[in-house]
C-alpha cells in the first residue's frame, strides 16, 4: 500500500543529498513531488526523471529558500498546479566547518539564513495553505549536531538547535489546524561522500560514539520522514526524532 498516495509534498533542497533521497522515497509511496533547487537545474531534472518512473506528478521550482519572495512564489506555483499542499520538508541546509575562533560574521549569517531563517519563512508562508485545508505535515531536517552541540560546526550546531526549538514552537501554532510539525535529526550517515571519512581513524572514533557501533543509511532518514508524513501517525507533533544509532540520548 502506498502510504502517501495522491499527497503533494514540497521538499526544499531536493536536487541532491538527503533531500533528493527523501523526494524519491516519497515518490515511491505515491506522493506528488515539488523539487526545489537553488542553482543546479540539471540535478533537479535528474531527480524529476527518476521520480516520474513511479507514476507520480512532479514540479520543479527554482527558489532561494532564504528569500521570502522566492518562497512565496514556490508555494503559489505549487498550489496553482496541484490545488493543495499536504507536506513540507524543510531540508535545504548548508555547513561550513570551522573552530569557534575562526567563524566570521559572514559565515554566521550565511548558515543562519539558510538553516534557520529559511525554514522559518517556509513554515510561515505554507501555513495559510495548510490552515485553509485544516491539515498538513511539516518535517524539519535537523541534525544530531544541534543536540550534541558542535564542536567544529559551531554555527551549524546552533542553527540546528534553533531549528529544533522552531519545530516545537510552530507545533503549538499548528495543532488547532491539524498541522503536525516534527523534526528529524540524522546522525552519522554512510554515503558516497562520507565513506572515506568513516573508514579513517577519526571516522571509526565517531562511529564508536553510537550505541549501535555503525553508521546509518539515508533510507533510515527517509523511512522516518515517510512515517511522520503519512496517516499512520496522528498523535506525534512537536518532537525531534534522533536518527543517530543512539549517538544522542535525550
Amino acid at each position: 500500500m502506498m502510504r502517501l498516495k495522491d499527497k503533494v509534498a514540497v521538499v526544499t533542497g531536493s536536487s541532491r543529498g538527503i533531500g533528493r533521497t527523501i523526494a524519491l522515497g516519497f515518490a515511491k509511496e505515491g506522493c506528488n513531488i515539488v523539487i526545489n533547487y537553488n542553482s543546479n537545474e540539471k540535478a533537479a531534472l535528474e531527480v524529476e526523471n527518476l521520480a516520474k518512473h513511479e507514476g507520480i506528478k512532479t514540479l520543479i521550482v527554482q527558489a532561494d529558500i532564504s528569500n521570502r519572495k522566492d518562497i512565496q512564489r514556490m508555494f503559489k506555483t505549487t498550489a496553482d498546479n496541484f490545488g493543495h499542499i499536504d507536506i513540507l520538508v524543510n531540508n535545504a541546509g548548508i555547513n561550513k566547518r570551522g573552530w569557534f575562533e575562526e567563524i566570521t560574521d559572514e559565515d554566521w549569517d550565511m548558515i543562519m539564513n539558510v538553516n534557520l531563517k529559511g525554514p522559518f519563512i517556509c513554515c510561515q508562508e505554507v501555513f495559510p495553505y495548510m490552515k485553509k485545508q485544516n491539515s498538513g505535515r511539516i518535517i524539519n531536517i535537523s541534525s544530531v549536531a544541534g543536540q550534541y552541540h558542535g564542536p567544529k560546526t559551531v554555527h551549524y550546531a546552533v542553527s540546528k538547535a534553533g531549528l529544533n526549538s522552531l519545530t516545537k514552537v510552530i507545533a503549538r501554532y499548528g495543532a488547532p489546524y491539524n498541522i503536525y510539525v516534527n523534526a528529524v535529526a540524522p546522525g552519522i550517515m554512510l554515503t558516497d561522500q562520507t565513506r572515506d571519512e568513516l573508514d579513517s581513524p577519526a571516522g571509526e572514533y565517531i562511529v564508536g560514539l553510537t550505541l549501535l557501533k555503525r553508521p546509518g543509511e539515508l533510507q533510515d532518514v527517509v523511512n522516518t520522514c515517510i512515517f511522520l508524513a503519512s496517516d499512520e501517525q496522528s498523535y506525534i507533533t512537536g518532537q525531534v526524532i534522533s536518527v543517530s544509532g543512539g549517538a544522542y540520548l535525550g
